[in-house]
């Protein structure tokens, strides 16, 4: 079987979210099981036009700098239908909608297409982006775009041959967003789930993963470490402007109990999440990000402001009005607190493993070309 994987970006090429994560860990069980697997994403950092990556086929079409966004983001979808049809896959499978499962489908329509919802926008959420990004403003134009994106991509749903949710709670919102009278399942994100014993530090540690954007507030989880000097904080990761990230580190590096390692590897990582007691997140915003499916496959709990599908809630600590001290002191005074994390390990392993969930998509996948035939 072929499939194309279409997809915002891709983990590699210096440009690292979890879109990106998330296609490649699918892509790479798929290919593992026999299936020839190609991905078409925008070009992004230094990324090539065709790479190899983990047995799939990159296909990177490029963007167009300057002018009006809704401009480039027409220029480059028009030169996307091309790779599209020279993948000829059987399925093509959008792991977020966008502009780019409208060409796909205009590409091939022919083919069977699937749609994800990872992380549907809508007002409210540009709404909350704006209070901590100022390159997001809800001007008139900027209305006037969404609204006509909104119906584009509503015209994308309705043609998609299946269409399924990352997260339970997208389910009545992506059905609001695009006017939708069609089903949507759940189909969990997949994550490896390291095997044996987890082992977490004496000294408290937790951790931040993310980027460096303005959306995940890292200066935060940063302003927390003075105010526990008895805790060990670990800041995972980059940001995309370079400036921005500079400042940043400068600002908090002076911090004793505080280290920043930027970019790390899958090892690093894994050893990091496994020593923490909590994962911190402190985004604005979020729908159900992989970091948090990471975390609880190592016992790690989780602190956050947003409550996707009752996890945080359930594996952790719910913040209320910004208060993340409250959910370190509780962390520290819960005798339960790494019961928590064993039992959101159990969940992980339950519902979104990522040998499961790849032969879930699989099942899918067969089920539709057994339709066309």
């Amino acid at each position: 079987m072929k499939v194309c994987l279409v997809s915002p970006e891709i983990f590699s090429g210096g440009y690292h979210g979890g879109f990106g994560f998330l296609t490649r860990t699918l892509g790479r069980g798929l290919v593992q099981r026999g299936h020839k697997v190609s991905v078409v994403t925008v070009r992004r950092g230094t990324q090539e036009e065709y790479e190899e990556l983990d047995g799939m086929t990159v296909h990177a079409f490029p963007t167009h700098g300057g002018g009006l966004h809704a401009l480039r983001a027409l220029l480059s979808r028009l030169n996307s239908l091309e790779y599209y049809r020279k993948v000829d896959a059987d399925v093509y499978h959008s792991q977020a909608i966008s502009y780019n499962t409208y060409a796909a489908q205009r590409a091939v329509p022919e083919r069977k297409h699937v749609i994800t919802f990872q992380d549907p926008f809508d007002l409210h959420e540009w709404t909350r982006l704006s209070q901590v990004d100022p390159k997001v403003r809800l001007t008139i134009p900027f209305r006037t775009r969404l609204v006509l994106e909104n119906a584009l991509l509503s015209q994308a749903c309705r043609r998609a041959d299946a269409m399924y949710a990352q997260a339970k709670f997208l389910i009545p919102k992506s059905k609001r967003l695009y006017r939708l009278k069609s089903d949507i399942s759940f189909l969990p994100n997949p994550v490896d789930v390291p095997s044996g014993k987890m082992q977490k530090t004496s000294t408290p540690t937790v951790c931040f993963l993310g980027r460096w954007d303005p959306q995940k507030r890292v200066e935060r989880f940063m302003e927390l470490a003075p105010i526990f000097p008895d805790v060990d904080f670990v800041a995972m990761g980059l940001g995309h402007d370079l400036q921005a990230d500079a400042l940043l580190r400068e600002k908090y590096d002076g911090i004793s109990n505080l280290y920043l390692t930027g970019f790390v590897s899958e090892e690093e990582k894994s050893r990091i999440l496994e020593r923490s007691w909590a994962i911190v997140n402190t985004s604005i915003r979020e729908a159900l990000p992989v970091s948090f499916l990471e975390a609880l496959a190592h016992e790690t709990p989780i602190i956050s402001g947003e409550n996707p599908d009752d996890l945080t809630s359930a594996f952790g600590y719910h913040v209320v009005d910004d208060d993340y001290a409250a959910g370190l002191r509780w962390m520290q005074g819960d005798e339960g607190w790494f019961e928590r994390g064993r039992r959101g390990r159990r969940y992980v392993e339950e519902v979104h493993e990522a040998g499961a969930v790849v032969d879930r998509h699989i099942e899918i996948y067969r089920g539709l070309l057994e339709q066309g035939r």
